[in-house]
């Protein structure tokens, strides 16, 4: 049972080419906005039963965020390519996404064992899930309403960078100094 939330997040990893192909090959955007919402809904259940029968393990800390990350540069990427208009956004939200994976990825390298996920965290990846769903379920909505989300999301995503700063530079205390 302590492994459900692992299997979770590589399920959420499994989800990646199947999003891909519903929305490059099919177009089919019903499909994707649903594997969007099972992975985004998933990447919240294995949080809580992580946090609620201790299920946290270090791959988990690991893959967790990795899967996050796998598929918010995924769908930044298809979107760019779908919504030019908004590509903007979408490379602000590419660029934090690759500057938490770097930071991380850094990190583990140098030993470090990571804490979960900050609030703030949480909420900009909620935010980023209901948004990027309701673009991929409803392309031809009017422009203010995508412009709106998009920019509360990449503001969110920006402020959260910044919060993780004092972490990273906590963690960074932390690594040994032969490495």
């Amino acid at each position: 049972m302590r492994h459900i939330p692992n299997l979770l997040s590589f399920f959420r990893i499994l989800l990646i080419p199947w999003f891909v192909w519903e929305m490059m090959a099919n177009e089919d955007t019903l499909t994707a906005a649903v594997i969007l919402a099972v992975s985004g809904l998933t990447d919240m259940l294995d949080g809580m039963l992580a946090r609620r029968f201790n299920w946290i393990s270090q791959l988990g800390k690991v893959l967790d965020p990795a899967a996050d990350k796998l598929t918010q540069i995924t769908v930044c990427v298809l979107l760019a390519l779908k919504l030019h208009r908004y590509w903007f956004f979408f490379a602000i939200l590419l660029l934090k996404e690759f500057s938490m994976l770097v930071v991380g990825g850094y990190l583990v390298r140098k030993g470090v064992k990571l804490g979960g996920a900050k609030w703030f965290g949480k909420v900009v990846t909620v935010l980023f899930y209901v948004t990027t769903t309701i673009l991929v379920l409803f392309p031809p909505i009017p422009s203010w309403v995508p412009t709106t989300l998009l920019a509360l999301t990449t503001a969110c995503a920006i402020a959260t960078v910044l919060m993780y700063i004092p972490d990273f530079l906590s963690y960074k205390k932390e690594i040994p100094e032969d490495t």
